[in-house]
């Protein structure tokens, strides 16, 4: 039984979409690592130390922002040989976009960092002599360990969302890798208007998986952050 029938090759609509969520899961997952390993690093050390050294990350991490995706995975398009697996594109893909998803996550722990690295018990310990390592890691970090992991909740569609469109226009993972960007590449050929009630599932799955993590990452932000809602 085919719930959502089959592709022109005859394989089963549904096993495909639920297997392209497992590998958009596995993408956003990997790339989310990446991205809160060097905002963790960057943001800390630029949040802690302040100074030049502040000035200078600050100054790394804008130019990190302003870099333009779409060109760049063009230029990375170019550059992945045919003769690469799909494993190997799999975590290519994945590491880019950690490589530049970091930026906004670092600009909001140095936030955090520079609101709490002036508050009596972090001054405490650097008396007793605590090397910065161990103040950021056994101190700061836990003091805001929350807000990280709504950062963290909340960024995860973003990455997926710039999978899911890097694969649409052919720039990610392409078939025979199951994402719910290869699959929705199907969308935009001239035979949709005649199947459209197959084509468009993996949209509506698309939409569902972003949306979920969206407002599952705004109740665990209110959670943690209570006094960000306003008191009737």
């Amino acid at each position: 039984i085919h719930l959502f029938g089959t592709d022109k090759t005859g394989k089963d609509i549904f096993s495909r979409t639920l297997h392209a969520i497992y590998t958009s899961l596995a993408v956003g997952t990997l790339g989310v690592l990446i991205a809160f390993v060097l905002a963790l690093v960057i943001g800390g050390v630029s949040g802690y130390f302040g100074g030049w050294i502040d000035s200078v990350l600050q100054m790394f991490t804008d130019a990190i922002r302003t870099v333009p995706p779409i060109p760049l995975f063009m230029a990375f398009a170019a550059f992945m040989p045919d003769t690469w697996s799909s494993e190997v594109r799999f975590f290519f893909i994945a590491s880019v976009l950690g490589l530049i998803g970091w930026p906004t996550l670092a600009r909001r722990i140095r936030t955090h960092l520079l609101t709490e690295r002036s508050q009596e018990y972090v001054l405490a310990a650097e008396l007793c002599g605590a090397k910065p390592g161990h103040v950021i890691r056994r101190h700061l970090l836990p003091s805001f360990t929350s807000y990280i992991i709504v950062d963290l909740m909340i960024t995860f569609p973003y990455v997926v969302r710039s999978e899911t469109a890097l694969s649409f226009i052919g720039l990610g993972l392409t078939d025979p890798v199951n994402s719910l960007g290869s699959l929705m590449q199907n969308v935009s050929k001239a035979d949709v208007l005649l199947n459209y009630q197959w084509y468009l599932i993996p949209v509506i799955f698309f939409i569902a998986f972003v949306l979920a993590f969206v407002f599952v990452g705004d109740g665990i932000r209110d959670a943690a952050d209570p006094y960000s809602q306003t008191k009737k």
